[in-house]
């Protein structure tokens, strides 16, 4: 994206803010994490989003899979 993303990057929170209480207290360096755009809608295609791990593990698991594939 050159200069136009530059910079950019999208933040997950680890807890959905739709479950967070009143009284939540946020802990930015324990329940948001960057990740890119494509990641973050991959997260939330599903209820309750994937944690990063989860999508991690998903990502490596297909690349093994369409590296085997390939190699039939």
């Amino acid at each position: 994206y050159g200069a136009v993303g530059d910079g950019y990057v999208e933040v997950h929170h680890r807890l959905p803010v739709s479950m967070m209480e009143s009284a939540y207290r946020l802990d930015v360096v324990k329940d948001l994490i960057p990740v890119c755009a494509n990641c973050h809608r991959m997260m939330h295609r599903q209820w309750p989003p994937l944690t990063p791990e989860d999508l991690g593990e998903l990502i490596l698991e297909m690349n093994s899979k369409n590296r085997e594939s390939e190699s039939d």
